[in-house]
């Protein structure tokens, strides 16, 4: 698809289009930039792999290499370093280059998105952990796919280190964490992350424990009580590590005697008398109703979210119809975890 465009957009869109019509007039005889070898450029960038991108963007190994040489003959520049392991590395040039085509995209597909927003076709990859992925996103997706015929949405549950490191190998499109807080942490400075649901988290005990008749409880009124923890990958564990740290604990702290891989174990393991734990809100609900464990809040100052992460950082046209979506679906129903 060329970047040259007519028609009444805005003033800031004219003006680009007009610089590419310059820029493209200035390099006769060496082709002519289109949003395809921009496209193309971007995701090698993310992947440094000329494969994953061809197997991103459904397309032969061959095109994006033959893309990648129309854009190095426009520019009469190497976007990139090959290495003998197949994969490469943005030059000088290339790196400079890359947050400006990533301008250019996001500016293309937002304008395209308003006037051809039905034939959007595509399939988004999403990894997420337990709340995002059982609890907001199914129902999100169902109305999504319903209108947006030709596109699918894939989805895998996986806890939220894995998922940002999915992110940051361009494996999937999309994540949803519950946490982004990991030390170190190298994937996030790559990623757009977007806060789209509040979180509370809070004590689960037995029915009857002397602590679910409280409104409010704080972390420190756990020391000393069995304790059920999570796998130390997981989001939800992260935040609550946090809420820990704000009243001086260590997890170490607490007498810690069972530790599970996701929150539907813990909470079984809650329900049949093994101990106590903190989970979310949401995840806690059919348990509480089914009268199987009682639910109550911590008193913290630690604010957590639902965080929607982008490898794309906003380039993706079909990527950024989904994530529109999710916001609007979010609140417009007021959803609240």
């Amino acid at each position: 698809m060329s970047l040259l465009f007519s028609g009444g957009f805005s003033k800031s869109f004219n003006n680009l289009c007009y610089s590419i019509d310059s820029l493209n007039s200035n390099k006769k005889g060496k082709g002519a930039l289109d949003t395809d070898q921009l496209r193309t450029f971007c995701d090698v960038c993310v992947t440094k792999n000329f494969t994953k991108t061809a197997e991103n963007l459904g397309i032969t190994e061959s095109t994006v290499s033959y893309r990648i040489r129309e854009l190095e003959k426009f520019f009469e520049k190497s976007l990139f370093n090959r290495r003998s392991n197949k994969t490469v590395e943005c030059t000088e040039f290339g790196n400079a280059f890359f947050p400006e085509a990533q301008t250019i995209l996001a500016i293309v597909g937002k304008y395209k998105d308003n006037v051809r927003e039905g034939e959007l076709i595509g399939t988004i990859k999403v990894s997420a952990g337990e709340i995002g992925g059982v609890y907001l996103l199914p129902p999100i997706i169902r109305a999504f796919e319903s209108k947006f015929s030709k596109i699918r949405v894939q989805i895998e549950i996986s806890n939220s280190l894995k998922t940002l490191r999915k992110l940051s190998e361009a494996e999937c499109d999309l994540g949803v964490t519950a946490s982004v807080d990991f030390q170190p942490n190298p994937y996030v400075r790559n990623l757009e992350v977007t806060k789209i649901v509040r979180l509370t988290y809070g004590l689960i005990a037995p029915r009857g424990h002397p602590l679910t008749q409280k409104n409010f409880i704080e972390v420190t009124d756990l020391v000393g009580l069995p304790y059920i923890s999570r796998d130390e990958n997981s989001g939800s564990h992260r935040e609550i590590l946090k809420i820990f740290a704000e009243k001086g604990l260590k997890e170490s702290d607490l007498n810690v005697v069972w530790r599970f891989d996701n929150s539907s174990s813990v909470i079984n393991a809650v329900s049949e008398g093994l101990g106590v734990s903190i989970v979310n809100k949401i995840q806690a609900a059919k348990y509480v109703e089914a009268g199987l464990v009682g639910f109550v809040p911590l008193k913290t100052g630690v604010m957590s979210y639902l965080n929607l992460l982008d490898h794309w950082k906003g380039t993706n046209q079909v990527v950024n119809a989904f994530k529109n979506f999710i916001k609007y679906y979010v609140d417009t129903f007021k959803t609240s975890f």
